[in-house]
């Protein structure tokens, strides 16, 4: 009498653990009755959780679907799981076309490589892949269960009104530059030519800002030329105290009259760094510039250096009137000024630590900016180290 129900509530047991509707037994052994009671209790909640799990499931694939960036998950072997309508559209696949393993999925040999990287457990942030005529912004993490996931959005939109605005910015800057020329050179012909009182004064102040333009004029024909693409870095293994010394010199007579004085550790006097010559002298050019500009009489500007693996890093500080915690993310944006107002009294085009920026990334390289208001403030430059020495 009590073995049957026994065998039948285990059988009931097993029809829930494969996911079969159970027929629960009936006993009037109370003992056996608690035990089929707690087991349709059991039963109800699986049923409760499992539905949950399945609305979750289905509203995330739905959102999932639903986005414009494309989304792709593989399993550990690197076949696909998931490809939502997005994915299939950057990608060129029909609805219902069958897709080949992810290592297979793209031709172009970059993207293949990145492809690569990610299933190696390898993680990938936002490197962008030209795939077809698209641009496509592309993150790659591996899943907790060996699998890997893809992300894709589409930035050819963006990149394309980038081309134009730089396009534009050149073309309206090649177009000044002539007649800013001629504007200069005739001021100061006047400025020359007349005597003291109003009328040099004022063709001082037409050269003046004649040169103010001339330097906006060429910092955005160097950043244009820079972003799309014109440029591409020459490296050397340079002495860097001869290039601190040749980026120094346009402003040592200011600092001079300042009161600003620039120290070179030891170190920084042995040092090599593998960059393009020119590129780095206008780096440490524009940093020498801000820096002396905003530190007060008896300040001090000084660059050091640190290597490490792979890397050599040149640090700029100054003791100037440092930068608010607010600013700093931003201050490597073209034309953001902490003080607007000073900055334009004092002759800045805005577009000095933007071009600082790209041009130590063109080689591979970082920057980094840390400030204390009062204090004053360190950019740090990381170049890669010269070939004999990595």
């Amino acid at each position: 009498a009590l073995a049957r129900p026994l065998l039948r509530l285990a059988g009931t047991a097993r029809d829930i653990a494969a996911g079969r509707s159970p027929q629960f037994p009936d006993s009037r052994i109370r003992e056996v009755a608690e035990h089929i009671s707690s087991l349709r209790t059991m039963h109800a909640e699986l049923e409760r959780r499992f539905g949950e799990l399945k609305h979750e499931r289905e509203e995330t694939a739905m959102l999932i679907e639903a986005m414009a960036d494309g989304v792709l998950a593989t399993d550990a072997a690197g076949h696909l799981t998931a490809m939502n309508a997005s994915a299939r559209r950057l990608l060129s696949y029909g609805p219902s076309e069958r897709l080949p393993p992810l290592e297979q999925l793209f031709h172009e040999k970059r993207a293949r490589e990145l492809v690569k990287q990610i299933l190696s457990g390898q993680g990938v942030d936002q490197r962008e892949l030209e795939v077809g005529n698209r641009t496509l912004l592309t993150t790659g993490r591996r899943l907790p269960d060996g699998g890997s996931l893809l992300v894709l959005r589409d930035v050819s939109e963006l990149r394309r009104l980038e081309a134009v605005r730089r396009d534009f910015v050149a073309n309206v800057s090649h177009e000044l530059k002539t007649p800013l020329t001629s504007i200069a050179g005739y001021a100061e012909t006047l400025m020359h030519e007349s005597a003291p009182g109003q009328q040099r004064q004022f063709a001082e102040t037409i050269v003046h800002n004649a040169r103010r333009m001339q330097r906006l004029v060429d910092d955005l024909l160097d950043l244009s030329r820079i972003e799309s693409g014109g440029w591409r870095p020459n490296p050397d293994t340079l002495e860097l105290s001869g290039v601190i010394r040749d980026a120094w010199e346009p402003m040592a007579e200011a600092a001079q009259r300042q009161g600003v004085i620039l120290s070179v550790s030891p170190e920084t006097e042995r040092a090599r760094v593998w960059a393009d010559p020119e590129a780095l002298r206008q780096v440490l050019t524009n940093l020498f510039d801000n820096a002396v500009r905003y530190t007060p009489s008896g300040g001090q500007l000084t660059v050091t250096t640190q290597t490490e693996t792979h890397r050599t890093s040149i640090v700029v500080s100054d003791t100037g009137t440092g930068i608010p915690a607010e600013h700093l993310p931003r201050i490597f944006e073209r034309f953001y000024r902490v003080d607007p107002a000073r900055s334009r009294d004092q002759g800045g085009t805005g577009l000095g630590l933007a071009i600082v920026k790209h041009l130590v990334e063109a080689h591979g390289g970082q920057v980094t900016a840390e400030s204390n208001l009062g204090r004053g403030t360190t950019i740090r430059l990381s170049f890669p180290t010269p070939p004999a020495t990595a």
